[in-house]
């Protein structure tokens, strides 16, 4: 019986996830094409167990090149594209198989959902499925897509696109199996090439810009943005052409002028009527109007974003983070009432967002105090699935809000057992203003590998013990100000009083690279309203 629906795969060095990738899409697929670019492990082994035809293609540097050499090898009526970090539910595999009898359907989107850092979740809409043609195709090397000859297929036939139920997690990009991968340099590399080609493919520049935010690295982003302006100026039609045009111009901004709002928001100002409706921009732009003071645009622009979430495949760049704009602006008019509604809206769109939780517990704090923090938690807990982020947040609060016993049990809630992530580096911080420096230097010693800004709470270890410090700081300069900031507004709020006197007759031993750090120590009831309060985050 000739394949119905053929699974199209490219990989290499996959045993690690493969396993359970071909657990979740048992009885999905008719046939299996996997093209192997290079395995070195057990990857080719465990196809061969799955029974996939197994194509053996050298990697040249090019994913469309790659995808292109599976699609012809495939025989089945229609064609799906997964990755080995691809997990699809239940509901998704179900949703595939009952398209395969619709005469009227031709293609398929699947929602894919991003793991990102912090606990944020993305959510897209990508074409992945569709009826097996010649004439589709993949296109660029990198990001690979092939829209185009789906829209042609679905034009020629007129057959329908339709959207698949279920959800396919992506475990690709959460940031440390992404650098195990090394896939940083590997995409950079193939974006530049690209740009190589063609210095005026936008979409290139766009995703090399994406590049150096994911990676929070401030040099690359500086000459991408460069790049991509001067590729801006000499291709107008290209810019109001992209989809991404936006997103684009909001990267290129904030790479061009990384500490100058006035300077980012002229360039948005001035360039924003030229690309489609973009939540990207309308966000950015209305955060750089609120840290310029102009509050009333601001709103504008965070009200335009929320306009255009039925039509941003990014649920939470066109809900969460409007709306806590518009609570930051409610905040800076005094009008507490309706910026704890704003929070609660947020909360209903996405209940684990940090910032969100964060705003939520400080303006409770803010309220009704400690109490009012705990029967919030409980409340959210007990509705939620109790995630880790409202610990995360309660900690965090609480820290900054000097309530150092609350700190510290939520804190080691949050950042589990051994201690990881973000929360553990809080965490750190919380042992060291409790006294504990050994214990902060060691925790944070184990989270350097996975968070380079760790390495500070060994140096503000090092302040607090009277010791001689010698950091290597994998940060750029405005990274690891930024960090050692909130480290040590939270310090100066919850320090004991023998820490914070420790920290204080020391702190002048690093004012020439941090001339603000004896001052930012001696604050004193900074408090947690002040993390809602601030300008808009970057």
């Amino acid at each position: 019986m000739a394949a119905r629906l053929t699974l199209c795969m490219i990989l290499k060095d996959e045993e690690e996830l493969l396993p359970a990738f071909l657990d979740r899409v048992r009885g999905l697929w008719d046939e299996l094409v996997a093209v192997d670019t290079g395995s070195t492990d057990r990857t080719p082994a465990l196809l061969a167990e799955a029974g996939a035809r197994l194509v053996r293609q050298p990697w040249a540097g090019d994913f469309s090149a790659a995808r292109n050499v599976s699609l012809d090898a495939a025989s089945g009526e229609w064609v799906l594209v997964l990755d080995a970090d691809e997990m699809v539910s239940p509901q998704l595999a179900a949703s595939a198989r009952s398209v395969l009898d619709d005469e009227s359907a031709g293609a398929a989107t699947v929602l894919l959902r991003d793991r990102l850092p912090h606990g944020h979740r993305r959510e897209t809409r990508l074409l992945r499925m569709f009826r097996r043609d010649p004439a589709i195709r993949f296109r660029h090397a990198i990001h690979e897509d092939a829209s185009e000859g789906v829209a042609a297929h679905l034009g020629r036939t007129g057959r329908r696109l339709v959207h698949l139920e279920g959800v396919v997690e992506h475990l690709g990009y959460v940031r440390s199996r992404a650098a195990a991968r090394d896939k940083k340099a590997r995409d950079v590399a193939l974006l530049e090439r690209c740009l190589s080609d063609d210095p005026l493919d936008l979409y290139a520049h766009f995703k090399r810009l994406e590049q150096a935010r994911f990676w929070r690295d401030r040099r690359l982003w500086g000459r991408a943005a460069a790049d991509a302006a001067l590729a801006v100026e000499q291709a107008p039609a290209r810019l109001a052409a992209l989809g991404q045009g936006g997103e684009l111009l909001a990267l290129l901004a904030d790479g061009l002028y990384p500490d100058a709002p006035a300077a980012a928001l002229q360039l948005l100002e001035a360039r924003g009527g030229r690309v489609r409706p973009s939540a990207a921009l309308h966000l950015r732009r209305g955060e750089l109007r609120e840290l310029v003071g102009r509050l009333g645009p601001a709103a504008e622009d965070f009200e335009r974003c929320r306009a255009l979430a039925a039509s941003t495949s990014n649920l939470q760049l066109a809900t969460v983070r409007p709306l806590l704009g518009l609570m930051r602006l409610d905040l800076a008019r005094g009008d507490l009432a309706a910026a704890r509604r704003r929070v609660a809206e947020s909360l209903a769109v996405a209940p684990r967002d940090p910032e969100a939780l964060l705003a939520a517990v400080a303006l409770q704090r803010a309220a009704g105090g400690p109490g009012a923090v705990a029967d919030f938690a409980a409340r959210h807990g007990a509705a939620n699935g109790d995630p880790v982020e409202l610990h995360e947040a309660v900690g965090e609060e609480a820290l900054l809000s000097g309530d150092l016993p609350v700190a510290l049990r939520a804190l080691e809630r949050a950042a589990g057992e051994p201690p990881a992530g973000r929360p553990g580096l809080q965490l750190a911080v919380a042992r060291l203003a409790a006294g504990d420096a050994a214990g902060a230097r060691a925790l944070a010693a184990r989270l350097g590998g996975e968070l380079p800004e760790a390495a500070l709470v060994g140096l503000l270890c090092d302040l607090a013990e009277g010791k001689d410090s010698a950091v290597d700081l994998d940060l750029e300069s405005s990274e690891a100000e930024r960090a050692l900031r909130g480290m040590a507004a939270a310090l100066a709020a919850a320090a004991r009083p023998e820490v914070r006197s420790r920290l204080e007759r020391a702190a002048p031993a690093l004012a020439a690279a941090f001339p603000w750090l004896p001052a930012a120590l001696a604050a004193r009831g900074a408090g947690g309203a002040g993390g809602v309060q601030g300008g808009a985050p970057r």
